[in-house]
């Protein structure tokens, strides 16, 4: 947490609110006018009991206490009709906060960097999202329907209760007193249990990603033992604070109404020698007496608001963190360039906060129109942050990327991603249709565009047989193979038609044969474009026009397949540990010698 944030705990909280309140200015205009009328109403209660008891029930008076009786039920049901609207309206705008406060982190962790992403971590980006987004908007809600009528009411019973009797004033001020200062303590103490039980729920929530995830792992490992372990940990430590808070919660109810119930005695006893020596009536002393309590129940309001206010600032404070976050990627860029676009690489090295080395170090390359550039590498060689920088999904460290012969910072940032396409590992399919997600492509594209790019990704036929274009697509794309989710990736990118594609080991789940006639419909449906491939398998490589050998996060050497595999060790060693085992020799036969065919 920042300093400004530590100096002034609230002021997340008030800007994130304000900020939704300024755009709603009609509906805080109701709530207002609403806990007026409210406020009112219950004010003007105690004043007509005050005059029934003194000028009706003392003189004896029935019609006076009908006729009395009657405009006090209509004050009544007005402030209960106002106490409705007020409730209604603070609904509304406590709504419409939540909403707005998802709307903003979701727009602004979508520009969010790769790395920034990660840094942060998708757990925390959920629970914010949702679980943080609703606090605040539930401390909306109590702060406008709710504690905004607390402190008029508490005022106007404060001048209405003097008004009755000057003398009992010392009863309403140490009442006040001792409420504010338990109030404040409570507020104090519990606000960094608060923060604490937000990380908490930060930290269930990974644990479980995690496990869910890796339900086939943990089974075929037989780690159900550890992971429930794991996961009871956490979960237990969560219980642990909730408990912490609800249990000051619970002991301040009662510590409050103790305190009111000793006002009550204390009003009757002074009251009573006041009405012995005629300086207070005993309708003045009943409505001294109502007056007390609403003061006790306007300050006791703030209860249930200092019960949300910590957890509140918590979540202001952690929502900010991701409104105000430098996404990490400049877009200052007005560049645009027409036609083909080869890619250059120049020393382009990416590093990632806390590690001990470059994932990718002083890399240059060129790609070119037409041509289809691979990189092959081992795990965690670098070929996914590389090919990450190309529609800046990370910025190098140092370096430069250029594509068309302009930096790619120079790029108006969605000139550059519209003219380029990613295809990650994780094939990114979304529950829809197998038509929604190719149209995340290109929204405009009609059908026979859609159905072009999924025969050149292997595809046609699979989306025929289980249904057409509307055939349903599970969350994740799990109704599929990750073959087929992987061609299902690569179809959409063509919709997009980009001058530059890259497909960062996009064919990891199919088999050699079908890696190849996909890459042959890439090629025949982007004729122009410069294609960039990252892989592992040679197999998916042999047949690019330029093959780039990452190691450790470096270019070890270039060329074509037979080039390298004469000249570049690492290259030769990837063949040879990739190559089909030959078949064993019969019995008594001939020795067959093995190696990579050439």
């Amino acid at each position: 947490m920042s300093g400004a944030h530590a100096a002034r705990p609230g002021a997340d909280l008030v800007r994130l609110a304000a900020s939704s309140m300024r755009n709603r200015r009609a509906i805080v205009a109701g709530v207002i006018l609403a806990q007026i009328l409210a406020m009112a109403a219950s004010l003007a209660q105690p004043t007509f009991n005050a005059l029934i008891i003194d000028n009706g029930v003392v003189a004896g008076d029935v019609p006076y206490i009908e006729r009395m009786g009657a405009i006090m039920l209509a004050v009544a049901i007005g402030g209960l009709v106002a106490s409705l609207a007020a409730i209604a309206l603070g609904a509304a705008l406590s709504a419409g906060t939540s909403a707005d406060l998802r709307r903003s982190v979701y727009r602004h962790v979508a520009d969010f960097s790769t790395a920034t992403y990660h840094e942060l971590g998708t757990p925390t980006l959920l629970t914010r999202t949702s679980l943080d987004t609703s606090v605040v908007g539930q401390a909306v809600f109590l702060t406008t329907s709710v504690a905004v009528a607390a402190p008029l009411v508490t005022v106007g019973a404060i001048a209405m209760s003097l008004r009755e009797s000057v003398r009992l004033a010392p009863v309403i001020v140490v009442t006040a007193i001792v409420l504010s200062i338990g109030i404040g303590i409570f507020v104090v103490y519990v606000t960094p249990l608060a923060t604490r039980v937000q990380g908490a729920v930060d930290r269930v929530n990974r644990v479980l990603r995690e496990q869910l995830g890796g339900t086939r792992i943990i089974r075929a490992f037989r780690r159900e033992r550890a992971a429930s372990t794991r996961f009871s940990e956490v979960n237990r430590d969560l219980t642990a604070l909730v408990r912490r808070v609800a249990a000051l919660q619970l002991m301040l109810l009662p510590g409050v109404l103790l305190i009111a119930n000793l006002a009550s005695v204390a009003t009757s006893l002074f009251g009573a020698r006041l009405i012995e020596d005629s300086h207070l009536t005993i309708g003045g002393l009943t409505a001294f007496t109502g007056y007390l309590m609403q003061i006790v129940a306007g300050i006791t309001v703030f209860i249930a608001l200092a019960g949300m206010l910590p957890r509140a600032r918590a979540s202001a404070t952690r929502l900010s963190a991701v409104i105000n976050r430098p996404a990490g990627l400049d877009d200052d860029g007005t560049a645009v360039v027409d036609g083909p676009l080869p890619l250059t690489f120049r020393s382009a090295t990416v590093r990632y906060e806390g590690a001990d080395h470059p994932a990718v170090d002083a890399v240059s390359l060129k790609c070119l129109p037409g041509t289809v550039t691979a990189v092959i590498g081992g795990t965690s060689s670098g070929k996914s942050s590389l090919l990450a920088l190309v529609p800046r999904l990370l910025d190098p460290a140092s370096g430069t990327v250029e594509a068309g012969g302009v930096r790619l910072g120079a790029w108006h940032l969605p000139d550059l991603r519209a003219a380029v396409a990613h295809v990650g590992q994780g094939q990114s399919l979304v529950a829809g249709t197998v038509e929604s997600n190719l149209r995340l492509g290109d929204a405009e594209a009609d059908d026979d565009r859609l159905w072009r790019a999924l025969e050149a990704a292997q595809m046609a036929t699979t989306v025929v047989d289980r249904g057409g274009l509307s055939t349903e697509v599970a969350q994740g794309g799990s109704n599929f193979s990750g073959g087929q989710r992987q061609r299902l990736a690569v179809a959409r990118a063509l919709v997009r038609r980009p001058r530059i594609l890259c497909l960062d080991s996009a064919f990891s789940a199919m088999d050699r044969s079908t890696a190849e006639s996909v890459l042959s419909g890439i090629r025949a449906t982007l004729p122009e474009a410069t294609i960039l491939l990252a892989d592992q398998q040679v197999d998916n490589v042999r047949s690019a026009d330029l093959i780039g050998v990452l190691d450790a996060g470096r270019i070890v050497a270039t060329g074509r397949h037979e080039d390298l595999l004469t000249r570049c060790a690492v290259y030769r060693e990837f063949a040879q540990a990739q190559a089909a085992p030959a078949p064993a020799p019969a019995p008594g036969g001939p020795t067959v010698a093995t190696g990579v065919s050439r």
